[in-house]
């Protein structure tokens, strides 16, 4: 799924967080999975200036990126902090950790020859979906189509009926990062 969903799904999930703590930790469990893929695009394009088709056709997919990629998407380690949020009382890294899951949790559903080692350390393997948030062979217009609507609409209820103020403002930016995401991908795509 794209960023921004997995933090509407967060959102919309946990909506009667009342805490502009738990929102932005929250907030923070929904990206850090997806960070280190941002951080190593951000480096291959804009540091060394490595053309788009390469970063994802043939870099992303080096092992050593994608153990890195792997190490923040592993549900063991995830469902650790969770367990270690519950049992030392601390509802912050419960939330965190929780959110975190339901990132991986959607991800490897939708996830087809770039699906992730879910279940590092302890196996290599990967669950290869039939479905792709993306690919188009893999019915990633349908899910395309669904994700959006999902994160729109999710996103737009609680900008407007959010039961407090953080939580409209987060809405309104996870809807606005969104927007922004797909009109800058349309303008990439249609420049190549």
């Amino acid at each position: 799924m794209n960023t921004p969903s997995h933090v509407a799904a967060s959102l919309i999930i946990w909506r009667k967080t009342f805490s502009l703590l738990a929102v932005t930790t929250l907030v923070l469990g929904a990206l850090l999975p997806d960070i280190p893929i941002f951080l190593f695009y951000f480096y291959q394009r804009f540091y060394l200036g490595i053309p788009e088709t390469e970063i994802w056709t043939t870099l992303y997919f080096k092992e050593n990126w994608q153990l890195f990629f792997d190490i923040f998407n592993s549900i063991p380690l995830t469902i650790g902090l969770i367990v270690i949020g519950h049992f030392a009382n601390k509802r912050l890294i419960f939330l965190f950790g929780a959110s975190m899951f339901l990132h991986l949790l959607c991800d490897l559903v939708v996830h087809n020859d770039d699906a992730h080692r879910h279940f590092l350390p302890f196996t290599n393997w990967r669950f290869i979906s039939p479905v792709s948030y993306w690919d188009p062979k893999h019915h990633g217009i349908i899910f395309s189509v669904l994700e959006f609507s999902f994160t729109v609409i999710s996103s737009l209820y609680l900008a407007i009926k959010g039961n407090f103020k953080p939580m409209r403002i987060m809405a309104t930016l996870t809807l606005l990062s969104y927007l922004t995401g797909i009109t800058i991908a349309l303008i990439v795509w249609s420049t190549h």
